[in-house]
């Protein structure tokens, strides 16, 4: 009986001991800390999908992800996120990622954080008025380029060279997103005097702002030959402007910036003749490449990096490392490509 008895004790100090490694296996696994994601906004898909590539791409790096949302209503709340980048320091995090509702507004908050020992890491939208660990972004003024060049040949293709009107509508001013595509669109169309451009602002990044844009716009200029807006789920709400208005597909151009599923979409059905996609899921993932790195003070060394598939350029800006991804033109022709972000959500 007492035989038996030290057996069973052997028995449950083994598996006392297994449970005791398997948690402290499972701790050392996911256990290197808490990171914060500063989201600027949920209310159209690039959004919700960068957040959930953001949390899939930093757990599976073995962190804890915390998510706070700046935004208010159906509009991005710079205030909020300035509170909840407070919120972040005070909570001592191992990294904060930060995607901006303004660039210029959270830059004292930024040194705050890098003066308490916890680095920044600036997802999406560029912040260059301080120092920062890592920026991973798409080429954005690169991504203006490229729909620039689509603009210049639809023109051509319309009128067999390259004249019209253009309504441009920006994002925010204070994401650079939409402040470097629009470097980029304009340096390509500063080479055709022929084009009139007229560029308005959607302030908040908001649908209904653009669509009320658009709506008196062609109110006063309804012989438009382009819109130009910089995300799709403005072109969206202009759509709907343009239906309301009895204006068919191709009687007024369409182009805009992204890549989400609502704006392949779009092109699928006629209202977008092309939009340039902004590669989400490989900016996602160039966080996750650089995060452990960053955390532990790590030179970034500058350089080509394939991620995501892309050939993608780190270069040392005066703000720090900068990890730089195209973007792809999406037509009719190849809309249907599974390479593209917003054909993979939802699979």
């Amino acid at each position: 009986m007492r035989k038996l008895t030290k057996l069973v004790c052997v028995l449950c100090i083994f598996v006392m001991v297994g449970f005791v490694a398997f948690a402290g296996g499972g701790k050392e696994k996911a256990g290197k800390g808490l990171v914060f994601y500063l989201s600027p906004n949920q209310f159209d898909e690039f959004q919700t999908t960068a957040s959930k590539l953001i949390r899939k791409y930093v757990e599976d790096a073995g962190y804890e992800l915390k998510e706070m949302i700046a935004q208010s209503g159906q509009a991005e709340d710079v205030a909020l996120q300035l509170s909840q980048l407070d919120d972040a320091i005070t909570q001592n995090p191992k990294a904060i990622i930060i995607a901006a509702c303004d660039a210029s507004a959270v830059v004292d908050g930024i040194e705050r954080a890098r003066a308490e020992g916890i680095p920044v890491i600036v997802f999406d939208r560029t912040i260059s008025g301080t120092k920062v660990d890592l920026s991973s972004v798409a080429g954005c003024k690169r991504i203006g380029i490229l729909a620039g060049g689509e603009i210049v040949r639809l023109l051509k293709e319309k009128y067999g060279s390259v004249k019209g009107s253009i309504l441009d509508i920006m994002g925010d001013p204070g994401d650079m997103y939409t402040v470097l595509i629009e470097e980029g669109f304009q340096e390509v169309m500063a080479d055709y005097p022929d084009v009139e451009i007229t560029t308005k602002i959607a302030d908040g990044w908001a649908a209904d702002n653009a669509a009320d844009i658009a709506d008196d716009w062609l109110v006063a200029r309804p012989d438009t030959d382009l819109i130009f807006s910089h995300a799709e789920h403005l072109a969206a709400a202009i759509t709907s402007v343009l239906e309301t208005k009895g204006i068919s597909k191709n009687q007024i151009i369409m182009v805009s910036t992204a890549g989400m599923p609502m704006g392949l979409d779009l092109v699928r059905d006629g209202w977008l003749q092309a939009t340039v996609e902004q590669p989400l899921t490989a900016q996602a993932e160039g966080v996750a490449m650089f995060l452990d790195d960053v955390i532990a003070g790590k030179e970034i060394k500058p350089g080509t990096y394939t991620v995501g598939g892309f050939k993608s350029d780190l270069v040392l800006k005066e703000y720090g490392p900068e990890l730089m991804i195209p973007g792809s033109v999406i037509t009719k022709k190849n809309v249907d490509d599974k390479k593209f972000w917003g054909n993979q959500v939802g699979e």
